[in-house]
């Protein structure tokens, strides 16, 4: 086998002989600067050699292709597809347009063909296309014929898109060998078939097996496809599509209407609504967000939602629970009481952390009307500071990106301790892997955005140290609005700050997170090691750093 692309050929296996593959991971050992992820196939009951590397990506990989060797040995030489074979005509076995049609369908994706080039004299005419999804590139595929070449570009984009860490956990398709665009057809699961009594639906984010995994299908036009590797990725969201979809017409009683009350407003966006809520059991007070959409917005906002339950920091705020029902709330003008619901294709409830209503940005700008210079200024955003760096160290910690660093996203608590919040542009942060995945670019807020995460669309958690020094820059220096501020903002990001800027250790500690090489950017832990001697050579006599702050 020629090729590295083990994963996509074994999945072009399972298609072709209806077999169940099973990814599991065995082990992941040695401190983070040495670890080794182990994984194996499972194909149709039987196990394979184990597959070991310093990513999970490279484990898989190399499980793949001890199973495809297993596999392949096992075959008659007639029936061996060598990676040449597939190269050449996976367009005439299997129908990847169509399979990354109907994907794009199901999860309600922008998708397009686009030709990158063509070559040739007219009886040796060579065609270039790229598949770009949701403003995403994917590599190209070449063909003698237009239709070959989108053929070539939807299998690269299909292979690409299983590996992804927002992958769906299992995924089945009918095999084809048609050419048409037609979308496969779907087995049925028991999400989709599943029926519901009520529709107010508490959301576990604790990993469970689906019944597919208790009960494989075997269909022999079928390829089961199932990643045991993480099984939460996009649970949630599958299973909610599911209780959407079966909702029983029984009218019930809201959870939220039936647990909560003195409910008032703090704010609406494009896609929902968050109020101050109290629940009644508890007499405690909660910040609850009312999704509002279809499953694609759902979708978003559950990413929001299982980043936050795995993140447990002082200085993040704090996720309790989320549930579906099929009515939204509805306020009433007159009144903080809820009198009535409206109809909605699917809501989620998120209940958090209540914190104030002022965010960072309503500091900034509060500091910045003040005439005379505050001599507290430089204390206040150096506490700031540092419990911003203390939950961007965490963040990182947990191998996440928040990829959405600003003043506006970032809070305070009733206790007044900074709360970073917002976490809608969250994803994984796979620096240890040797292949570093592709991300969308220019995900985030333009003036926020580090260079390669406006440019580039492979980046790492270094973007978030980049927001995360101009943020500190605007903590310490008062700026006007308009195109003052817009200079001096641009300069600041090109590590160039004004003449009469005074304070120097500032100053070196914010260059090393304005460094245009990501590779040179200083890590959140050195950031927070650096804050904390400035903040004993500012005020020797406090040793601890998280003071409160007057908001």
């Amino acid at each position: 086998m020629a090729t590295e692309n083990y994963v996509a050929e074994l999945i072009q296996y399972a298609q072709r002989t209806g077999s169940e593959v099973i990814f599991e991971e065995v082990s992941s050992e040695g401190p983070d600067h040495e670890k080794k992820f182990t994984q194996r196939v499972v194909c149709n009951g039987e196990v394979y050699p184990e597959g070991v590397g310093r990513s999970k990506r490279q484990a898989k990989r190399n499980a793949a292709e001890h199973a495809l060797r297993g596999l392949l040995e096992k075959q008659p030489a007639s029936n061996v597809v060598n990676s040449q074979s597939v190269n050449d005509n996976s367009f005439e076995e299997t129908n990847f347009k169509g399979i990354l049609n109907h994907h794009c369908q199901k999860k309600s994706l922008a998708h397009n063909y686009i030709q990158v080039n063509r070559s040739g004299l007219p009886q040796s005419l060579q065609f270039t296309y790229k598949v770009v999804i949701e403003d995403k590139e994917y590599p190209v595929g070449e063909g003698k014929t237009i239709k070959q070449a989108q053929q070539n570009a939807a299998q690269h984009a299909w292979s690409a898109l299983q590996e992804q860490s927002d992958w769906d956990s299992k995924v089945s398709l009918r095999s084809t060998v048609s050419e048409d665009d037609d979308p496969p057809m779907m087995p049925s699961t028991s999400t989709s078939t599943s029926t519901s009594t009520s529709t107010s639906t508490s959301t576990s984010l604790e990993p469970t097996k689906s019944s597919s995994q208790s009960e494989p299908m075997s269909t022999s036009d079928s390829i089961v496809f199932m990643d045991s590797s993480n099984p939460l990725k996009d649970q949630v969201a599958v299973e909610n599509e599911g209780r959407a979809d079966s909702v029983s017409n029984t009218p019930t009683k809201s959870r939220f209407t039936s647990q909560f009350d003195s409910i008032k407003s703090l704010g609406k966006g494009s896609y929902g609504h968050v109020y101050e809520v109290r629940e009644i059991l508890l007499n405690k007070k909660y910040a609850l967000k009312i999704v509002r959409g279809k499953k694609k917005i759902i979708r978003k906002a559950l990413r929001e939602v299982k980043a936050l339950s795995d993140l447990h920091h002082t200085n993040i705020v704090r996720y309790y629970t989320c549930w579906m029902e099929d009515t939204g709330y509805k306020q009433n003008s007159s009144a903080d009481s809820t009198s009535s619901q409206e109809s909605s294709p699917q809501f989620l409830y998120i209940q958090m952390e209540l914190c104030g209503s002022k965010t960072l940005r309503h500091w900034i700008n509060e500091r910045n009307t003040r005439t005379l210079p505050d001599s507290n200024r430089r204390h206040e955003s150096l506490t700031i500071a540092q419990q911003i760096v203390s939950g961007v160290e965490y963040i990182h910690f947990k191998k996440l990106i928040h990829r959405d660093l600003k003043p506006a996203n970032i809070m305070f608590g009733q206790d007044r301790a900074v709360k970073i919040g917002d976490f809608g542009l969250v994803t994984a942060d796979d620096v240890d892997d040797e292949n570093p995945m592709e991300r969308t670019n220019k995900s985030g807020t333009f003036s926020y955005m580090a260079p390669e995460q406006k440019l580039e669309n492979i980046y790492d958690r270094k973007v978030d140290i980049f927001a995360f020094g101009l943020i500190y820059f605007e903590l310490l220096w008062k700026m006007s609005t308009g195109h003052e501020r817009g200079k001096v903002f641009g300069d600041a990001r090109n590590q160039k700050f004004p003449k009469e800027f005074p304070l120097s250790q500032e100053e070196q500690i914010m260059k090393s997170m304005l460094c245009k090489e990501p590779k040179q950017r200083a890590e959140a832990s050195a950031l927070k090691a650096e804050l904390e001697k400035l903040a004993h050579t500012l005020n020797p006599q406090k040793t601890e750093h998280q003071q409160n702050v007057t908001v």
